[in-house]
């Protein structure tokens, strides 16, 4: 099976396998759409209004009124500069959007032949057609996607084929709620095995075993625990046990170019926001001056949380029946996901093809905790063996 995986456009898809023949199309949301046109749009405006305004009386409303003999200091900007700046990226947001929307897929399922239709955004469409039969099994994936400065989630189910162009999308979300349910009823109604890559290669379910428990598959041979206990702790995990859990996290955190990249441009903003709001005089009384004091506050509230969330760790509480993944940012933590351990069919160090990059997953029917994208994958290994020691220890103490 390939490795190659395709571009799919939608945050929110469910091809519906209730009434057959079935249709749905792959593209961009409009509750994505029409927002960022709508602020592409505003930005664009507010660019040409402080534009022709300097046009007019040669100053913006950016520009610094001097008072009572003080000490007046030059933009840091050209204002003019400025103004064409904004006009470019909203620009450029409202084509992109545009182009985002014209470009998608078609996706038809008659029960027994799946067909694609492919609208780039630019030339003729495409079709492709194959036989239910061919494909080789459900396949889980998650990509991580951009929202801003934001690193989220997206969770695919498709039909895995070794040709990239015939892999049909299932369900896509941003969600992780019952993914693993919701896998298990498309290979159901498929009938056919689920898939998922992992760094041990590719990791299949016949349909017989569907919602057998991680300690089942061990108990049918069909899984193998191999933790060691003796197997020396990873230099970068720190282990610490308490009288009532025990907590496993990076001792560090893990940087990378757009982590580099995130945090130069947050730098850059940061400083230029100070120096704007620095100088920026106080005693101007209209609504230009009280517009630019809320850009100022909404910018400084924009740095302020992507600072939070580009130092965030995570890190795994074990506890006496569950497994709690907890996001602990600088000066707080907050819980992101609980799974019961006898609810957990699977703990695995999966791969994202797209970045290269290695995860632990932890799923059950209802959730999926996300752990360690940047840790090395031989200390994600580790994790795994230590948290499938764990499940099946609380199990067995729980039937003594």
């Amino acid at each position: 099976m390939t490795q190659t995986m395709p571009n799919h456009y939608s945050h929110s898809f469910a091809l519906n396998l209730e009434k057959i023949p079935t249709r749905k199309s792959d593209r961009i949301a409009l509750q994505i759409l029409y927002p960022g046109i709508i602020f592409g749009l505003f930005l664009v405006l507010l660019g040409v209004f402080e534009l022709l305004n300097s046009f007019k009386d040669n100053s913006t409303d950016f520009d610094f009124i001097p008072e009572n003999n003080e000490v007046i200091y030059p933009p840091f900007l050209n204002p003019t500069f400025f103004d064409i700046v904004i006009i470019l990226i909203g620009s450029g947001i409202v084509i992109s959007l545009l182009f985002s929307y014209i470009r998608y897929k078609k996706i038809f399922f008659d029960g027994k032949k799946v067909q694609i239709i492919y609208r780039p955004v630019f030339g003729a469409k495409k079709v492709v057609k194959e036989s239910i039969e061919n494909y080789e099994g459900v396949r889980f994936r998650i990509e991580f996607f951009q929202f801003g400065f934001m690193n989220k989630n997206k969770y695919i189910i498709e039909l895995c084929h070794k040709n990239p162009q015939k892999i049909a999308p299932l369900y896509i979300s941003t969600k992780s709620k019952n993914i693993r349910k919701i896998w298990e009823y498309y290979a159901q109604k498929l009938n056919l095995p689920t898939l998922v890559l992992t760094d041990e290669g590719v990791v299949r379910r016949e349909i017989t075993d569907l919602n057998k428990s991680l300690l089942e598959m061990i108990e049918e041979g069909k899984f193998v625990n191999s933790y060691d206990e003796h197997e020396p702790l990873p230099p970068s995990i720190a282990y610490v046990r308490k009288r009532d859990k025990t907590v496993i996290k990076a001792r560090k955190i893990f940087w990378d170019a757009y982590n580099i990249l995130v945090g130069f441009c947050l730098l850059i903003l940061g400083s230029i926001l100070i120096y704007a709001a620095y100088h920026h005089n106080l005693t101007v009384n209209h609504f230009s001056s009280s517009f630019t004091w809320g850009l100022y506050v909404v910018g400084a509230a924009i740095i302020a949380s992507s600072i939070f969330v580009l130092f965030r760790k995570d890190k795994i509480v074990v506890k006496k029946d569950k497994i709690v993944l907890v996001h602990k940012f600088m000066l707080f933590s907050h819980k992101n996901t609980e799974i019961k351990k006898r609810d957990i069919e699977a703990v695995d160090v999966t791969v994202n093809p797209a970045t290269g990059r290695f995860f632990l997953s932890i799923i059950s029917d209802e959730r999926t905790a996300i752990f360690g994208k940047k840790i090395p994958i031989e200390e994600l290994r580790w994790v795994k063996k230590f948290l499938i020691n764990e499940v099946v220890n609380s199990q067995k103490l729980s039937s003594l």
